[in-house]
């Protein structure tokens, strides 16, 4: 994202904003453009949608994606729906919005790039020459998120995993970004050796934090369909967002209940050791200590119990899978800690 040269002196009505071929946009105004990519085998334009609202008074830089995982559907529709129903006239500052930001796999229902099968929310800030994940990546972060003050990368997990906001150790404003954006788990995660070893610093999130930029990931539900609830939870987490940088006016809307801080990440899971049938006997929510079951799994062939699980540490139950067929490897149960040690 750049403003048309040596503009940042000027007062902000006479400001213009230059985001992908969203040209020469003021205040008060709204543009739909795209972030050029590159192009298909057969020529076809590789591009992603970005939409920008430019408050009729200034104010901070907000940008938000959805859709780095193609199956991740949920935040397309609360980007439309944020987007659709904001009128620039009555904002403060500018809000760049992209629904998909990884086209090829959402066009393949997919979690990764169907060209080169990478996850694309492991190689930010992407690279010139890289594979096109990394191209993807990097046309994106120069063009529309470089200069973006706070960072909103909406996402979900499963149907089974309750709705969090993940922000990252030690960061205060990302912490009350996720705070404010009302789901009543927060995360908070530490990159450690393991997080690195599995590319967690590729992460955008995590990529920003390190640039001292305040950015959260939303957990919202399920893949491959909409869901209404999430769908208006999402929203209403961006506008609160937007109230909380002063972007909006309007009072921020709380979580229905008390919101509960956790501590580790996504790769804390419980696994199968032997294939076969997982039938859980906890859901998300359920507090556990140490050595209770969590469930078993069955042999297809016999019917009996090949293996029983249990939790190998005090904590809170994040979710389970959402499918009862697993494999050897296979995660069961995602466990966090109630406490940061």
């Amino acid at each position: 994202m750049q403003q048309t040269e040596n503009q940042s002196s000027l007062p902000w009505q006479e400001r213009s904003w230059n985001i992908g071929t969203a040209t020469n946009v003021r205040s008060g105004k709204r543009a739909v453009g795209l972030i050029e990519h590159g192009t298909y085998a057969d020529g076809t334009p590789l591009q992603s949608p970005v939409h920008v609202l430019v408050g009729a008074q200034e104010g901070p830089v907000l940008y938000v994606q959805a859709a780095v995982h193609g199956n991740e559907v949920n935040g397309v529709e609360v980007l439309r729906r944020v987007a659709s129903s904001l009128d620039p006239e009555l904002m403060r500052g500018v809000l760049i919005v992209v629904p998909v930001a990884n086209g090829p796999a959402l066009l393949m229902r997919q979690r990764h790039n169907p060209f080169d099968k990478e996850d694309m929310n492991r190689v930010w800030p992407g690279k010139l020459g890289g594979m096109a994940s990394q191209q993807m990546a990097y046309s994106l972060y120069q063009q529309a998120i470089h200069q973006a003050q706070y960072v909103v990368d909406l996402h979900t997990a499963n149907s089974n995993t309750l709705l969090h906001v993940v922000y990252g150790r030690g960061d205060e404003a990302s912490r009350k970004l996720a705070e404010v954006f009302g789901l009543e788990v927060l995360l908070e995660e530490n990159v450690d050796d393991d997080l690195k070893q599995s590319r967690f610093l590729g992460k955008l999130r995590n990529t920003l934090t390190a640039q001292g930029v305040p950015a959260i990931t939303p957990e919202l539900g399920g893949s491959d369909h909409f869901e209404e609830d999430h769908i208006v939870l999402g929203v209403r987490g961006v506008l609160n967002v937007m109230k909380h940088l002063g972007m909006l006016q309007g009072a921020i809307e709380p979580p229905d209940r008390p919101q509960i801080t956790l501590y580790g990440s996504h790769l804390d899971r419980v696994r199968a050791s032997l294939g076969g049938i997982w039938v859980a006997q906890v859901k998300g929510g359920d507090q556990v200590k140490q050595g209770q079951l969590l469930g078993h799994v069955y042999a297809i062939r016999t019917f009996e119990t090949v293996e029983q699980i249990f939790a190998p540490y005090d904590g809170y139950i994040l979710g389970t899978s959402d499918l009862p067929i697993v494999n050897t490897g296979d995660n069961l149960v995602n466990l966090c800690r109630l406490d940061d040690n």
